[in-house]
C-alpha cells in the first residue's frame, strides 16, 4: 500500500475542520468560565494521532493547537493569554507522539490475542487515556512557565479544569479514542491507501514456471 498524498491533504483538510467545529463548540458553551474543556476535539486528534504511522503522530494534536490558538485570538477578551503558540500549539504537538507509541507498544503485546476488544479497543483506550494525560500536563505546564505575575489570577481557573474537566476529558478520549480510531482506519484504507499495482496487476504473465 502507498499513500495517495493528495487525498491524504484533503483528509487533513477535513479533519482540521471537524476539530474546529468541535473545539469552538466547546469554548463556546464555556466561554463565561473562561475554560475550554476537549471533550470531543481531543479524542478525534488522538485518533488521528495513532491510526497509521508513526510520522503522522503529530499531526492530531498540533492541528488541536492551531484551532486553540485562532480560538484564543477570536475570543481575545477571555482568552488572549492562551494564544500563545508555545501554550496553546507548541505542548500538544506531544499529544499523538506519546498515544502513538503507547498504541503501538500495547498493540505488539496483544496482537496475538484473537478477541478484538482486547487487542484493539483496550490499546486505543489506553491511547487516548495517555494522549489526555499528556495534553494536560503539558499544557498547564506552559501555562505555568509563561504566565509569570499572572499565575495567582489563573490558579481557580486551573483548579477548574483540573478537577472538574480533565476527569471528563479521560473518561471521553477512553471511550471515543477507539471508536474513532476504527472509522480512520477503515477510511484510509478506502480513500488514502491505495495498493501498489503488481506485474499480475497490469497482466504481465510469469512464463518462467518451474
Amino acid at each position: 500500500m502507498k499513500n495517495d498524498k493528495a487525498h491524504l491533504i484533503a483528509f487533513v483538510g477535513v479533519m482540521f475542520a471537524l476539530i474546529f467545529v468541535l473545539f469552538f463548540l466547546e469554548g463556546t458553551v464555556l466561554a463565561g468560565v473562561k475554560i475550554t474543556a476537549c471533550i470531543l476535539s481531543l479524542p478525534v486528534a488522538i485518533a488521528l494521532s495513532v491510526y497509521d504511522d508513526w510520522k503522522k503522530s503529530f499531526i492530531g494534536g498540533t492541528l488541536l493547537g492551531l484551532v486553540s490558538c485562532i480560538f484564543c485570538i477570536i475570543f481575545s477578551s477571555a482568552y488572549i493569554f492562551y494564544a500563545n503558540p508555545l501554550i496553546s500549539v507548541l505542548p500538544r504537538t506531544f499529544i499523538g507522539v506519546t498515544a502513538y507509541w503507547t498504541y503501538r507498544g500495547i498493540s505488539k503485546l496483544l496482537n496475538k490475542v484473537k478477541n478484538k476488544f482486547v487487542s484493539e479497543t483496550i490499546p486505543a483506550a489506553v491511547a487516548g487515556i495517555v494522549g489526555s494525560v499528556t495534553n494536560t500536563v503539558l499544557y498547564l505546564l506552559a501555562v505555568n512557565i509563561w504566565a509569570g505575575d499572572a499565575m495567582g489570577a489563573l490558579t481557580a481557573i486551573l483548579g477548574v479544569a483540573v478537577t472538574i474537566y480533565f476527569p471528563i476529558e479521560l473518561a471521553a478520549c477512553a471511550v471515543l479514542v477507539p471508536a474513532y480510531t476504527a472509522a480512520l482506519k477503515k477510511v484510509n484504507r478506502k480513500f488514502i491507501a491505495k495498493p501498489v499495482k503488481t506485474d499480475t496487476d497490469k497482466g504481465v504473465v510469469n512464463d518462467n514456471l518451474s
